[in-house]
């Protein structure tokens, strides 16, 4: 019982300290902004050219479906670093001096992931209820239909996205911003791939939903348009053409449907219970040792030392006069080392080789995948724009040199541009070779935009997180997928650069502020 009551506090505090940070409100912004995109038909729920009727049934469980698909893989990033942030704070090094156990500390944090997944869910359920009373196509509530799918299919899965949350900082590589990365691509092409090819055949990998409501939602699609031939899509894109609408009543929960829900939720305490095998519980063990001197002889007692230190006189020279004047080139060169340092040796080497493919690989080839491929390599590198400072605790000593927010702010975005230019120059080159000055205009513009964005959610949030992600969307569904308001680079939808060039000013002028506010305080 004792135990148990650690674990509670455990969690309530943990739970608690994130829900007063303001990435916790700006998360809570977000999910209540994809509730309204739902409202507006942005994100649609579709099977062909037919939905369901948005009653109480149809509502909750395709609001369920967007939860699972969209927090599930964003909701990650805001309950990713419960056991980083002990480990920096050194709050780690006193839960090692308890009995508390790593299983039971790791529940707890589970518990915390989970409770603020879980308030994101409630959120969107009552976005479920005000979306039903502004369309009007059903005005009866029914609450079960409406909160059950919510219930037994988005909190397994909450459930489960805190367990690999918690797995993730028990694994030293995946901890930081490698971890973000993979499972940002993991989530699209493992955790959804394996639930839509297998979890109709195991129902128990079906960890998204789809196949708990596609067979009655099919069957009630069929009686009422014989055309339809099956299906089942969760569009991001606003449907075109006539979408024709059926009744649906909603699912019958049973105990095949329930049993696997109640696997998930297995499944999710059984990940976070062996993810102490590889939790280290705060271990100083790799932690470099300080050096003893060779000989304790050598060492002179301060006592001893003093008088003779006393004895003999000391002379000072002057300091040399303050200079006005700095050299930005110096700057630059500093911010661009400290950009690009630490990487390994085969980084290097993959970024020359997608320089070089650049300039001689076919246009074709260029637009396919060189380019894209380009752009999101250096991901990690320019993700520490903005937040090295506050990352290596270095803020006071970045900030007092003269002028940091006229000489140190820019030389950090020109060598952000310069990696920029880098990467995409070839592409540049090609493109004014070609007389395609469109196209060189509208990556132009993306190129000011990466470091922009980059530097301008460093400052604000003093973290790298925000900027892996954001600029990972951008990339994944502008640039892979040509959802065009999101393709920075001109090469789907070459027409949005002069937004983008607005945005490019926008956010470094937004970096400034936030810089300029970090001095102030």
């Amino acid at each position: 019982m004792r135990n148990l009551h650690s674990v509670y506090h455990l969690a309530r505090a943990d739970f608690l300290e994130r829900t007063r940070r303001t990435s916790f409100l700006v998360m809570v912004g977000l999910v209540l902004y994809l509730g309204y995109l739902v409202n507006i038909g942005q994100v649609t729920l579709r099977l062909e050219t037919y939905r369901g009727v948005f009653n109480s049934a149809w509502v909750g469980s395709m609001m369920t479906l967007v939860v699972n698909f969209l927090l599930g893989w964003f909701g990650f990033y805001l309950v990713k670093g419960a056991i980083a942030r002990d480990y920096q704070t050194g709050v780690g090094q006193i839960m090692a001096a308890t009995p508390l156990s790593r299983p039971l500390y790791l529940l707890g944090k589970w518990l915390s992931n989970m409770a603020v997944l879980d308030l994101m869910v409630f959120a969107l359920m009552i976005a479920a209820l005000v979306m039903q009373l502004i369309q009007r196509e059903d005005a009866v509530i029914h609450v079960w239909a409406l909160i059950s799918p919510f219930l037994l299919v988005a909190l397994p899965f909450m459930a489960l996205v805190a367990a690999i949350a918690v797995l993730f900082e028990c694994i030293s590589w995946l901890r930081g911003s490698f971890g973000n990365l993979v499972y940002f691509f993991g989530f699209i092409m493992g955790i959804a791939l394996v639930a839509i090819m297998f979890g109709e055949a195991v129902p128990v990998l079906d960890w998204l939903g789809f196949g708990v409501f596609k067979t009655s939602m099919a069957q009630a699609a069929k009686a009422a348009y014989p055309d339809y031939s099956g299906g089942l899509a969760l569009s991001l894109v606003p449907a075109s053409g006539n979408i024709q609408p059926f009744h649906w009543a909603g699912v019958t929960w049973t105990l095949p449907l329930l049993l696997p829900r109640l696997g998930i939720w297995a499944l999710a305490l059984g990940l976070t219970l062996a993810s102490s095998v590889v939790f280290d519980r705060f271990s100083q063990a790799g932690m470099p040792r300080r050096k003893k001197s060779a000989s304790p002889a050598a060492e002179v007692p301060a006592t001893a030392a003093a008088p003779a230190a006393a004895q003999k006189s000391i002379s000072l020279t002057r300091l040399p006069a303050a200079s006005a004047r700095f050299s930005l080139g110096r700057l630059f060169l500093a911010e661009w080392r400290l950009t690009v340092r630490g990487m390994p040796w085969w980084w290097y080497l993959a970024a020359l080789g997608l320089i070089g493919g650049s300039l001689v690989l076919p246009l074709e080839n260029l637009r396919s995948w060189v380019l894209p491929a380009a752009l999101i390599w250096p991901l990690l590198v320019w993700s520490g724009l903005g937040c090295r400072e506050a990352r290596y605790a270095t803020g006071q000593f970045v900030f007092s040199g003269p002028r940091p927010l006229r000489s140190q702010l820019p030389a950090a975005w020109l060598a952000g541009m310069s990696l920029s230019l880098l990467m995409g120059g070839g592409a540049l080159l090609r493109f004014a070779l070609a007389g395609d000055w469109t196209s060189f205009t509208a990556l132009a513009a993306g190129l000011l935009f990466i470091p922009s964005l980059a530097l301008a959610l460093g400052v604000w949030t003093g973290s790298s997180k925000a900027f892996e992600v954001v600029y990972a969307v951008f990339w994944y569904l502008g640039v892979l997928n040509d959802v065009l308001e999101l393709d920075f680079t001109g090469l789907h939808a070459s027409g949005h650069w002069p937004i983008y060039l607005f945005l490019s000013l926008a956010l470094f002028a937004l970096a400034f502020w936030g810089r300029k506010r970090q001095l102030q305080h």
